[in-house]
């Protein structure tokens, strides 16, 4: 009989959760220091991208002449970024939700770090809400279209100051998040 509960998927999957949270249980501390870490890594390097895509990329299509506006035209060449950012936020909101659970029961780390996610999360929906939404239609005029209105270069401008708007909101998340890390740190345990 006990060799047929080893050879048990369910019953080996068991002893292997066990073993799980016993290595959790004693290494959470650890756990949360660098998922914590991780994520402030991870804020920067998407910071950084939204910072070159603000100022390099977006510029490029949004200003000047129609031409211009062929770069989002996916047809022909590729400047759909929605890929690499789709995968970017994925493992990055894994790794916040993993650094939340970690982090919430320490003292002056976990409720600023919920407040964090809270605001990281608002503006997570705004960008799915609004400006996938609009950049998406963006490239599909300019799969369509060789020349665009009055009211798609409205459109464009007030895209362009809301984005300035919004990577500024996750800078500021990702500067408020700094201090929280080296608190964490620091902690000895």
């Amino acid at each position: 009989m006990n060799g047929i509960l080893e050879n048990c998927f369910v019953f080996a999957a068991m002893i292997g959760f066990q073993d799980l949270t016993i290595f959790v249980t004693k290494h959470s501390l650890l756990i949360a220091k660098y998922s914590l870490f991780l994520n402030l890594l991870i804020y920067f390097l998407m910071n950084g991208a939204q910072i070159f895509e603000t100022i390099v990329f977006v510029p490029r299509w949004a200003f000047g002449i129609d031409h211009n506006f062929g770069l989002l035209n996916t047809k022909y060449k590729s400047a759909d970024l929605k890929y690499f950012w789709i995968s970017f936020h994925t493992v990055h909101e894994i790794i916040f939700l993993v650094s939340l659970i970690f982090c919430y029961k320490i003292e002056g780390i976990g409720n600023n770090l919920l407040v964090l996610f809270f605001l990281h999360m608002v503006v997570r929906v705004w960008t799915i809400i609004y400006f996938a939404n609009k950049i998406i239609w963006f490239q599909t005029l300019a799969n369509t279209i060789d020349k665009h209105s009055i009211k798609v270069l409205k459109e464009i401008k007030k895209w362009i100051y809301l984005n300035y708007l919004r990577v500024s909101i996750y800078i500021v998340i990702s500067i408020f998040m700094v201090p929280l890390s080296i608190k964490i740190l620091n902690l000895h345990g």
